[in-house]
C-alpha cells in the first residue's frame, strides 16, 4: 500500500482552474457532479465537503461522491475532522497534527486499532449514541503549538499524558508496525514494536 499522493493539476484548455469552496457559496450536489466530473480527474478532492451542513444534504454528499467514485474508477481525498464520515466512507486513514502525519493505516487498524495518544484522543472526543446524555465527552488538554515556531521534539508532546522526556527532545519518526500501519510515536511503540518495526 502506498500513502505516497500523486497528484495532478487539472486543466481546462491551457488555463489551469482553481475552485476553493470555502470562498464561495456552498456547491449544490447537482452543480458539484458537473463541476467535479468536466475535467475527468483520477483524483477528487474534498476539502471539508460536509462542514456546516444540515444532515440531509450532508447525506447526498456523501452519496453522490461514492456514487462518482464507483462510476468514474477515481480516487477520493477527503479532508475532514468529522470521524462519522471517515468511518463510512475510507479505506485508508492519515491522522495529521501541526502539519505532520502521526498515524496511518487502514479504517479498522485506525478505528479498533490505534496507538498514537492524538488518534485515540480524538476518537475519545466524539460523540457516540451509547454514551447516554450524562456523560461529558472527552477534550484534549491544551493548545496546538505555535507551528511558525514549532517546538523541538514531537509537537503533540506538551499535550500528551503519555510524554517521556525522549519525546519532547527528538521528533520521533514514522514507523512501519504492520504492512498497512504507520506511526510516529515513542510511546505507543514499545521495545518489541520498536525491534521490529521500520523507519519510513
Amino acid at each position: 500500500m502506498s500513502f505516497q499522493p500523486h497528484l495532478e493539476f487539472l486543466q481546462t484548455g491551457h488555463d489551469q482552474q482553481c475552485r476553493h469552496t470555502g470562498q464561495h457559496s456552498r456547491l449544490a450536489p447537482d452543480s458539484l457532479k458537473t463541476q467535479s466530473l468536466a475535467c475527468g480527474p483520477s483524483l477528487l478532492v474534498a476539502d471539508e465537503p460536509t462542514t456546516a451542513l444540515d444532515v440531509t444534504i450532508q447525506a447526498q454528499i456523501l452519496e453522490l461522491l461514492l456514487e462518482l467514485k464507483q462510476r468514474e474508477k477515481n480516487a477520493i481525498l477527503l479532508i475532514t475532522h468529522d470521524l462519522g464520515v471517515v468511518a463510512g466512507m475510507a479505506e485508508k486513514i492519515v491522522v495529521m497534527y501541526a502539519g505532520l502525519v502521526v498515524e496511518m493505516g487502514t479504517t479498522d487498524e485506525i478505528f479498533y486499532g490505534s496507538r498514537h495518544p492524538y488518534t485515540v484522543g480524538l476518537k475519545a472526543a466524539a460523540p457516540r449514541l451509547d454514551m447516554g446524555g450524562e456523560r461529558r465527552l472527552h477534550t484534549i488538554e491544551g493548545m496546538p503549538p505555535e507551528l511558525t515556531a514549532p517546538p523541538p521534539g514531537c509537537p503533540f508532546a506538551p499535550r500528551c499524558a503519555r510524554c517521556q522526556e525522549r519525546c519532547r527532545r527528538e521528533l520521533p519518526p514514522l514507523r512501519q508496525v504492520s504492512p498497512t500501519h504507520f506511526v510516529r510515536c515513542y510511546a505507543a511503540l514499545g521495545e518489541e514494536d520498536r525491534n521490529g518495526s521500520a523507519d519510513v
